[in-house]
Parts: structure tokens; C-alpha cells; sequence
């Protein structure tokens, strides 16, 4: 459980596409800071992944860009 007591799948209801690019993006911004910790880097690459990668940032849909 988490905030409110609702798991972290019920939390994940409502985001939308722009929701998920802002996660990715601290998760990048994350893994490119040298003051965070490799445990951190860690945590985050796989936060990433389960975002979707690189398809997770808003505006890269495959649309030729």
C-alpha cells in the first residue's frame, strides 16, 4: 500500500500520458545526476523501464520524430 492506503496499480488509474513523460523525466534527470546514489541510478533505470523506456516521454510516439 501506499499513500492514502490505495496500492501502487490503483494510484496508476488516472495518469495520463503526460503524467507518465513527467515521471520518466525525473527518473532520467535522476540517472544523469553525479550527486545521486548508484542504488538510486539503479531504482530509477528500473522505474524507466516499467514506464515504457524511451517510448514513455510525451511527444515520442513514433511519429517520425
Amino acid at each position: 500500500m501506499n499513500a492514502a492506503g490505495y496500492s501502487e496499480e490503483e494510484q496508476k488509474i488516472n495518469q495520463t500520458t503526460e503524467d507518465v513523460s513527467h515521471s520518466a523525466q525525473g527518473h532520467k534527470a535522476n540517472i544523469s545526476n553525479p550527486n545521486t546514489s548508484e542504488k538510486s541510478k539503479k531504482h530509477s533505470k528500473e522505474e524507466l523501464e516499467k514506464l515504457g523506456g524511451e517510448a514513455a516521454f510525451y511527444g515520442k510516439q513514433g511519429l517520425g520524430e
